[in-house]
């Protein structure tokens, strides 16, 4: 099932072929985490807002259709769990700390998002603005196209333009 586009896991997970769906978990379960980690979240709560994740895509595989790139879909799920989750633990003000305390677990994932990343990096990305941030992880980290990362935010295309102009001159003067 290597071969078969992730559009083509969803049809068949929804037609009840459970190893479809399987098979999208493998794929993409060490690139939630690392998504939830960049947030700020333990190493356990990326784990578990993954696995929520993915629960929030299997009550949606009979209703998915292929409007735009199934990541565009799976990174909207996975915002729509890290809000639902700082929301529930009123976080935020942890976030950086967090964020130092499991970059060496974050490490070890199988695939990080940026292996060349430094720690001075990461601290100063957990240092911006949630909306600039956002857009950093998803268009750097993740590396989705400025479209998908507006989808996912649910901005327009040029808010995502300059939401990475203004992160990027606020990442060099951080790391200045």
């Amino acid at each position: 099932m290597t071969d078969i586009p992730d559009a083509g896991l969803m049809a068949l997970a929804a037609a009840g072929r459970d190893e479809a769906f399987r098979e999208l978990v493998l794929r993409y379960q060490n690139i939630l985490l690392n998504f939830f980690l960049r947030k700020g979240v333990s190493y356990s709560d990326g784990q578990d807002l993954a696995q929520r994740t993915f629960l929030r895509l299997w009550r949606y595989r009979g209703r998915y259709s292929e409007q735009a790139k199934f990541t565009t879909f799976l990174f909207l799920l996975a915002g729509q769990e890290a809000v639902d989750f700082f929301r529930a633990e009123g976080r935020r003000a942890g976030l950086e700390e967090g964020l130092a305390h499991e970059a060496d677990v974050a490490a070890d994932v199988k695939e990080p998002a940026a292996p060349a990343e430094g720690e001075d990096v990461r601290r100063a990305v957990a240092r911006l603005p949630e909306g600039l941030r956002d857009v950093v992880e998803l268009g750097v980290f993740q590396d989705l196209p400025y479209a998908e990362v507006g989808k996912i935010l649910k901005i327009p295309v040029g808010t995502v333009k300059s939401r990475m102009f203004n992160a990027l001159r606020k990442l060099k003067e951080l790391l200045a």
